[in-house]
């Protein structure tokens, strides 16, 4: 499916905050109802799984998800901020946790067209990075998280 800068701002917008259809609107300049049917075949389409901005990364041709470890060497907020602010230069990169209990510091999720784009993701930008001392990815074979609810949670609330 070709998107346009529309499809693209709504998706981008989506993807990083929680936002009404009217704040949409007038961000994109379009009008709520052609927001709202752009939405609708985001979601049709399955490039949106859902409005809580589930994109179809895949369904927009990078075929490859991986969770990256990412070790660094030092371990301050300083260094986990300037680390942090290099990924978010980093548009393939759609996720970040500052995990414990791990042989690495972070759990970084990355999308990518195929293994040749990967590799430059991973050798010329995030191996690059000030600081990071070892990385091992781990590719995603198949996403469950479609599977599980949080009805029993919400129960506990």
């Amino acid at each position: 499916m070709e998107l346009d800068r529309y499809d693209k701002q709504i998706l981008e917008i989506l993807t990083n905050e929680d936002i009404n259809l009217n704040e949409l609107s007038e961000r994109i300049s379009l009008s709520v109802s052609s927001v709202h049917r752009r939405i609708k075949h985001l979601i049709e389409t399955n490039i949106m799984t859902n409005l809580k901005r589930d994109i179809n990364f895949e369904k927009l041709g990078f075929k490859l998800h991986v969770i990256l470890q990412v070790s660094l060497s030092k371990h301050d907020s300083d260094t986990f901020a300037k680390f942090l602010e290099e990924l978010e230069s980093i548009p393939e990169v759609i996720n970040a946790f500052l995990v414990t209990g791990q042989t690495a510091d972070f759990l970084v999720q990355v999308v990518a067209k195929d293994m040749e784009n990967y590799s430059e993701i991973l050798l010329k930008r995030i191996g690059k990075i000030d600081h990071v001392v070892a990385l091992h990815s781990s590719f995603v074979i198949k996403e469950y998280n479609q599977v599980f609810n949080c009805t029993g949670l919400l129960n506990r609330v």
